[in-house]
């Protein structure tokens, strides 16, 4: 049944402002990081600027003076570039080791059960219900007392208990939705659990794999609280919390903060297109 053309017309005007409200704030922000101090504290608002400028972008990459721009903030525009490097190689090692965790546990709570499985599957699931506020206290301590605070390592292993249980309950789920006659087949035909596990479950797996891997690093990426508190000097924060510092106490500039937010949006931005198609097919229980 076709819809009415005032369906149409409702529906259009819907969308319409979905994507206004998902894509303004982008767009506001985009238009700020090419403006002046001036452009971008002028009342009433200007939304085009009267004099365009790339100096803001120039600053966080390292060809401008980025004290000039962060005076009285936590850290300075130069810093940029690092937290960045920082993001993203926590990012790569958290999701690696998250994935070799929960890919095989996935897999053995749901093809290979044992006494207590169910029992053990139940409480790894039951950490995600605690609130991380309550634990940083603890946290924090702990990663004191083994020596990892303001490390790499440490925040790969703080990211990896709080994350591992969501990636083992959508590679449960995953796996115990695949087609279990291909792996009978191959053991069958002489191969060991591992060689099935390895030849025929996995590339099976690839669409879940593929589609976890991106939330994991969304997740990671997009970390703020865990980073805060563990990693205080410039050799580990991420891009969240040196952007956070940019607000000063007594001024921010507003061009640099947008700029960097542009900047930091493109990563997760690239990984969310890349990854879309398997996103979509584990959403549908496609398992190709």
């Amino acid at each position: 049944m076709r819809p009415s053309p005032l369906g149409r017309i409702v529906r259009v005007f819907a969308i319409a402002a979905i994507v206004l409200w998902s894509l303004g704030p982008i767009l506001v922000g985009l238009t700020t990081s090419f403006s002046t101090q001036a452009d971008a504290t002028a009342v009433p608002a200007r939304w085009i600027p009267h004099e365009p400028s790339v100096a803001a972008y120039s600053a966080l990459v390292g060809g401008g003076s980025g004290h000039a721009f962060t005076q009285g903030t936590a850290s300075d525009a130069s810093a940029f570039p690092q937290s960045v490097l920082n993001s993203g190689i926590v990012t790569i090692e958290a999701t690696l080791a998250i994935l070799a965790v929960s890919i095989l546990a996935g897999y053995g709570f749901s093809r290979l059960p044992f006494r207590g499985s169910r029992l053990l599957f139940w409480i790894v699931l039951g950490t995600l219900t605690l609130p991380l506020f309550t634990l940083v206290v603890a946290l924090f301590r702990l990663m004191a007392d083994l020596g990892l605070l303001d490390t790499q390592l440490g925040l790969v292993l703080v990211y990896m208990s709080a994350l591992s249980p969501l990636a083992i309950w959508l590679f449960h789920n995953h796996c115990r939705d695949l087609p279990p006659e291909p792996e009978e087949a191959a053991l069958i035909d002489g191969c060991t659990r591992w060689q099935a596990f390895r030849k025929v479950v996995l590339p099976q797996m690839r669409s879940g794999i593929a589609a976890v891997s991106a939330i994991i690093m969304l997740s990671v990426y997009g970390q703020f609280l865990i980073p805060l508190l563990l990693a205080s000097t410039q050799s580990t924060k991420p891009v969240t919390v040196v952007i956070a510092e940019f607000v000063g106490k007594y001024s921010t500039n507003y061009p640099l903060l947008t700029a960097a937010g542009v900047f930091a949006i493109v990563p997760p931005a690239i990984v969310a297109l890349l990854l879309n198609r398997h996103i979509r097919g584990m959403l549908s229980g496609s398992t190709g």
